[in-house]
């Protein structure tokens, strides 16, 4: 029993890392860091952004592979303004990934709609390669 307790307490501590952050926090790490910044725009009423949330990102974050990366949610309703800026088009959800090129400028690529596991995965690693590489 104290080792299940134990194990439950250091799952939890290991994801704390990797859990989603406000926007401007993330911003802010990952302009402090280098590290890549993962943002992803939903909506309360948006079935495919309850789903990429509660499936595809959650597995990603307890697998670990969200580590290299600040994520953010935003909110498009409760934070129009900002949804606006970050948007290309209005449908939700969109992944949206800024990373350091090796010139040293942020640069942006970005998913819509609901997303399985393997692009997302593969836009991480893409853009962390891509950090690495700069």
């Amino acid at each position: 029993m104290l080792k299940l307790l134990i194990a439950v307490v250091l799952a939890n501590f290991s994801g704390a890392a990797s859990r989603p952050l406000d926007y401007a926090s993330a911003y802010q790490e990952s302009q402090q860091t280098d590290k890549p910044l993962m943002v992803i725009v939903s909506a309360q009423w948006c079935p495919a952004c309850h789903t990429l949330k509660d499936t595809t990102i959650r597995d990603l974050e307890t697998s670990g592979q969200l580590n290299e990366v600040n994520v953010a949610i935003v909110d498009r309703d409760v934070e129009p303004e900002l949804a606006n800026k970050l948007m290309r088009g209005q449908m939700v959800p969109q992944i949206i990934m800024f990373s350091k090129s090796d010139s040293g400028r942020w640069e942006r690529s970005q998913l819509t709609g609901y997303q399985p596991q393997g692009p997302v995965r593969q836009l991480i690693r893409a853009a962390v390669s891509a950090v690495r590489r700069g």
